[in-house]
């Protein structure tokens, strides 16, 4: 009696196991997601929004494709997420993803899975495959088109090509450090030199256009002060303040001693004799022979 009520009980529980497993075939079935797309036919190139939803256990962990997930015969623009939505115990995610082909098969499928996060693993479920019908654009045959020519120009806006200027600036900002790094010694004892000779040459010009002007006493008076602020410059010496006496003491000279006392007769006594333009000249070639006796040191020491 005890052996049948085991039996009983075995068949029982084989029953209970059956049903069981077809209910939960029954609920994966009735998991699947939920692919489809918003047209059923296609332009080549065209953007085309495919939907994918999924209802599932609100306690369940649910991710979709993203960008990197490959889409083929489609390629994937962009996507759209929506929030998920709980009614009744039953949790709504769902993602519009916009997608383009061009792939000419006339009929082209597509089905996305979702992926449920378990403990142990993540399991990709899988969406029925939907399809679109590619529209036919060219309806004759393509061997009995003929391509037509088009020569018009169309007018381009210009770039400013910012790599290849910079590449241009760096190349130029290191030829000069090469030249200054080889020649950069040189090159400041020129420059120097320049404007040192810049100077003297304003100076000339300067003391000229007194020179060149009626001579009188205020006018001979200004050259002499030009003159002297001049080599005070070059001989590093107060000329402003010295007397004539003082200058020739410095500047021994017999010439440039008669050319001051006419310059100082002029100013003071106000004797303007006909070697006044001469007196002025020796006092410009004074200037100079000193400019070039200072140019050659000055040269020496860079």
């Amino acid at each position: 009696m005890s052996i049948k009520i085991i039996q009983i009980l075995k068949s029982v529980n084989n029953i209970l196991l059956i049903i069981s497993c077809l209910l939960i075939t029954e609920n994966s079935q009735a998991q699947k997601p939920i692919g489809k797309f918003q047209t059923d036919s296609i332009e080549l190139g065209r953007q085309i929004e495919y939907t994918l939803s999924y209802h599932h256990n609100p306690s369940a962990e649910v991710f979709f494709p993203d960008t990197t997930y490959n889409f083929y015969p489609f390629e994937i623009i962009n996507r759209k997420m929506y929030p998920t939505v709980t009614t009744n115990g039953v949790s709504v995610d769902s993602v519009i993803y916009t997608l383009v082909t061009f792939d000419i098969s006339k009929n082209q499928k597509l089905r996305l899975p979702i992926y449920l996060l378990s403990k142990r693993d993540c399991t990709a479920v899988y969406s029925l495959a939907d399809s679109v019908f590619l529209k036919e654009m060219i309806k004759s045959p393509v061997d009995s088109l003929q391509l037509k020519t088009d020569v018009r120009l169309l007018p381009l806006s210009q770039q400013v090509n910012y790599p290849k200027i910079l590449t241009y600036i760096l190349g130029l900002l290191g030829l000069v450090l090469i030249i200054y790094a080889f020649f950069g010694r040189f090159i400041r004892k020129q420059y120097t030199l320049f404007l040192f000779g810049r100077r003297h040459k304003d100076f000339q010009t300067n003391y000229k256009k007194f020179t060149r002007s009626t001579l009188d006493d205020v006018t001979i008076g200004k050259a002499l002060v030009l003159w002297k602020k001049h080599l005070e410059w070059l001989e590093k010496r107060p000329y402003t303040s010295y007397t004539t006496k003082e200058i020739i003491s410095r500047l021994p000279n017999e010439r440039l001693e008669e050319a001051l006392r006419e310059v100082d007769s002029a100013i003071y006594g106000g004797i303007l004799s006909t070697q006044m333009p001469s007196s002025m000249e020796i006092l410009l070639e004074k200037a100079t022979e000193l400019y070039k006796n200072r140019r050659e040191e000055l040269a020496a020491s860079l």
